[in-house]
């Protein structure tokens, strides 16, 4: 004898299209978002330090202001 087996579980909510499609975007591409997200903000201090002819002892203000500039602090 064989018995039906109910699905007891909720069905996942659909997600809303294009709520995130940047991070899929990178997904698909091979680009974790973190790595993308640090590349910004290293390019960004990367600038910010040139402007000031590489002058030593700014590194962390640098990237903290390119964390602020790109919007990408830490949570």
């Amino acid at each position: 004898m064989t018995r039906s087996r109910q699905h007891t579980e909720a069905e996942p909510a659909a997600a809303t299209p294009g709520a995130d499609a940047p991070a899929q975007q990178q997904q698909q591409q091979g680009v974790p978002a973190d790595a993308s997200r640090e590349q910004r903000i290293r390019e960004a201090a990367y600038a910010a330090a040139e402007r000031r002819g590489f002058a030593p002892g700014h590194e962390v203000d640098d990237w903290l202001e390119a964390e602020r500039q790109t919007g990408a602090s830490a949570p």
